[in-house]
């Protein structure tokens, strides 16, 4: 896949390290005093967010940002707050269907 960032999940953090990636997930927990926090998205994922950036927890989230090359944590570029309403079965569902079939969304 050549594509600018990928859709992932937890599950597939280590194939993509030091790459650009694209998660949708919950925002569990958020430490804004460290810029650290915690996404579900088929599995926790930890992010670093730029200083002075906050997440709300139980709020929905697409991140894009890259993943680290040793330690598997997602630095974020971007977080967009999501509807409560996304159903987040479905955006796993998603992240699988784009890897098993990528010329469909590449």
């Amino acid at each position: 896949m050549d594509a600018a960032s990928v859709r992932i999940d937890a599950s597939l953090l280590q194939e993509y390290q030091g790459r650009l990636v694209r998660i949708m997930g919950k925002c569990e927990s958020f430490d804004p005093s460290s810029s650290h926090g915690t996404i579900l998205s088929n599995g926790p994922i930890t992010i670093i967010s730029a200083p002075g950036e906050s997440l709300s927890v139980s709020k929905n989230y697409e991140i894009i940002g890259k993943v680290g090359s040793n330690d598997q944590k997602v630095r974020v570029l971007s977080a967009i707050e999501l509807s409560d309403n996304v159903n987040l079965d479905h955006a796993e569902k998603l992240v699988k269907y784009v890897h098993k079939v990528p010329e469909l969304f590449y």
